[in-house]
């Protein structure tokens, strides 16, 4: 169990005080450890902080900008990712606070993603709405900029490389990694878009997909360049 100096440290580091400190004990309970100590487990209040997150998120981006529903939930997916809300959790190092058995939360993002959306959980449960999108947007730095950002990130540039080579006759594009290097659990892909075997983009992303993505983005921009 979370001793009152375990409870003190997390509580600066989310900048909250809980009145109810068992929803916090609860929120940092494993299913792992939970059914090994006959306790609680944090799953509810994940699925709570889930919907939270979501809700939360939707209205930033609905009250600040005007993108489309599309735009909007590839945005929008995003920032509720466990890839993203983990980050919170991994630079505050609350993982280590986590109860849990037979294994390390540092290497799942999944696992410290749903720690982040129990704490919300938790936090709703023992105060309002406002309390957790100040935290949420707080935690996560939302922001105009972020968000631009992002919607660079999520932009479909591969297909609008597509279509734009299908002007052209003979113009045959791929995708190839040229590098892949980090950790197993958070590896780094570097990938070169060439078109007719002339090497055009290069970019690196935490996945192939993204990186693929930034490569044909800059693949577009040097075309469009060369072709002024």
């Amino acid at each position: 169990m979370l001793d009152k100096n375990d409870i003190s440290q997390i509580e600066n580091k989310i900048n909250y005080q809980f009145k109810d400190k068992s929803l916090l004990q609860t929120a940092f309970t494993h299913s792992s450890f939970a059914y090994s100590h006959n306790l609680t487990s944090n799953e509810r209040l994940e699925f709570l902080g889930d919907s939270v997150l979501n809700f939360c998120t939707t209205r930033f981006l609905f009250e600040n900008f005007d993108f489309d529903e599309g735009v909007s939930s590839k945005i929008r997916a995003y920032f509720v990712s466990s890839e993203y809300v983990s980050k919170f959790i991994r630079n505050c190092n609350l993982e280590k606070f986590l109860l849990c058995d037979n294994f390390n939360p540092e290497k799942s993002t999944n696992v410290m993603g749903d720690l982040y959306e129990a704490i919300v959980g938790a936090m709703l449960l023992d105060s309002n709405i406002d309390i957790c999108k100040k935290f949420i947007y707080d935690s996560l730095k939302y922001s105009k900029e972020l968000v631009d950002e992002v919607h660079s990130k999520t932009r479909d540039y591969k297909t609008e490389l597509q279509e734009y080579l299908q002007q052209f006759d003979n113009m045959k594009h791929e995708y190839v990694q040229t590098d892949k290097s980090g950790p197993a659990h958070m590896p780094i892909f570097t990938i070169a878009v060439k078109i007719n075997g002339k090497k055009y983009g290069v970019a690196v992303g935490k996945s192939k997909k993204e990186a693929e993505n930034l490569s044909a983005k800059q693949t577009l921009e040097i075309l469009k360049n060369d072709n002024k």
